[in-house]
């Protein structure tokens, strides 16, 4: 009986130690303490939409990624008027290969627009997942297995506390076009009025993105540590010479 016992113990604290241990490490800095979806249940996302539901339960998930989910064409795409600012007309006329990064208009207006500097009128094609972003509320880790844990097409609106994303990839978001889509985004909770705590981006990548690799606004976060990362700035597109 007591040998019973001994076993029946070793194997419920491997279930309690089971999500834990997606988590390499512990952050430094800010966001030390942090600890993810630790204390929920470890998921594993087989589809688009179930990767999209994992991340926004309001439960504490370890969401671990082990394969590639590419979100391109699977919303549309559209095609419609954009802009192509001045500077960039400018390296075109150099004849060296350059690819100009046009402009997607915002709120249809090209005086408007940012980055759309003595703009002519251009067609632009994008992929519209880029812009809808995936929500990630609080309580969360998201963890990338060897290299597989790659996401196409579409990125991450952190949305609530104590959230760890690592050794994940993020790329592909119309790197053609300033305003393409972000990889990243912070506002804060509460319609972004309150800054959110104990947020860790460790060994993520960042590539191929069409604004910004990450990106913050009103409260925003008050506690980030962003530690052994790569944000690859290689792209065929560019907004200058």
């Amino acid at each position: 009986m007591v040998r019973v016992h001994l076993a029946l113990a070793a194997a419920l604290a491997l279930i309690a130690n089971c999500a834990s241990a997606f988590t390499v490490g512990t952050p430094d800095g800010l966001a030390a303490g942090a600890t993810g979806g630790a204390n929920g249940k470890t998921v594993y996302p087989t589809s688009n939409s179930e990767l999209v539901s994992y991340l926004s339960s309001s439960d504490p998930l370890v969401i671990v990624l082990n394969k590639t989910f590419d979100f391109r064409g699977t919303e549309g795409t559209v095609t419609e008027t954009g802009c192509r600012p001045d500077y960039t007309r400018e390296c075109m006329a150099k004849n060296n290969g350059y690819k100009s990064q046009d402009v997607i208009i915002q709120g249809g207006n090209m005086a408007t627009t940012g980055g759309c500097t003595g703009g002519t009128k251009v067609k632009v094609t994008y992929d519209k997942a880029a812009l809808k972003r995936m929500t990630v509320l609080g309580n969360k880790t998201i963890r990338g297995i060897g290299k597989s844990g790659v996401i196409k097409g579409k990125g991450l609106t952190l949305a609530g506390d104590n959230i760890i994303v690592q050794n994940i990839h993020i790329t592909e978001l119309n790197h053609h076009l300033v305003w393409g889509g972000d990889a990243i985004y912070m506002q804060g909770t509460n319609g972004g009025s309150t800054a959110m705590k104990k947020i860790w981006l460790d060994h993520i990548k960042i590539s191929k993105v069409g604004r910004q690799f990450i990106t913050t606004n009103k409260a925003s976060t008050d506690s980030m540590t962003i530690s052994n990362s790569d944000f690859d700035g290689n792209t065929d597109y560019s907004a200058s010479c």
